[in-house]
């Protein structure tokens, strides 16, 4: 008998990003975590996109977290405050509250299955700098 269908493997959907709030045409850079994990390193996987959609490849199910930012200056990197505030634009899956400080990936995870999944994901801009006068 001849196997038509190949051998059955565990199903790789795609992630679908769709980013709110993009405001140029700066890169975009993300990091998918696992959910469980205390802190947003290792990363599991990283990309590199420009406008209002990203896609991941043939991510496994499970519980995932992804953070986003935009690049405004190009230098590649998130720049942060010495406090460690964002200077550039940033956003995490699930959308939490950015009021006490960069979640945990618990915070924003969501749970991925077999097909792809669809993210909204609001880019929040860097807090206003107090002028000096």
């Amino acid at each position: 008998m001849v196997l038509l269908f190949g051998p059955l493997s565990a199903q790789a959907g795609n992630l679908l990003i769709r980013v709110q709030g993009n405001q140029s045409d700066a890169p975009l850079y993300l990091g998918l975590v696992s959910a469980d994990q205390p802190g947003w390193e290792p990363l599991l996987r990283t990309q590199q996109g420009a406008g209002d959609q990203l896609i991941l490849k043939d991510v496994p199910p499970g519980r995932f977290a992804l953070q986003l930012y935009q690049d405004a200056n190009g230098n590649g990197r998130l720049d942060l405050s010495p406090r460690g505030i964002p200077l550039e634009p940033v956003g995490f899956s699930a959308n939490p509250s950015l009021l006490k400080g960069k979640p945990v990936p618990k915070a924003a995870q969501f749970e991925h299955g077999d097909d792809d999944t669809l993210l909204d994901i609001r880019l929040h801009p860097p807090r206003g700098k107090v002028q000096k006068d």
